[in-house]
């Protein structure tokens, strides 16, 4: 977790480091293997992302 100068937000930043909270995180587009898979998108033939669409973590 990066949080620069948090000011008065820092309370959530604290929930989450002390457990209070559960952080989630899910990526909104496709990440490519290589240059060569641009542009990438769901369904293609030969869709094979580094991280497929939506990849995150729930805690």
């Amino acid at each position: 977790m990066a949080a620069w100068l948090p000011g008065s937000e820092g309370d959530g930043v604290a929930d989450v480091l002390f457990g209070d909270y559960a952080p989630t995180g899910k990526l909104p587009f496709s990440w490519p293997r290589s240059m060569d898979q641009i542009p990438i998108n769901v369904g293609d033939e030969d869709y094979d992302p580094l991280f497929p669409f939506g990849y995150g973590l729930t805690y």
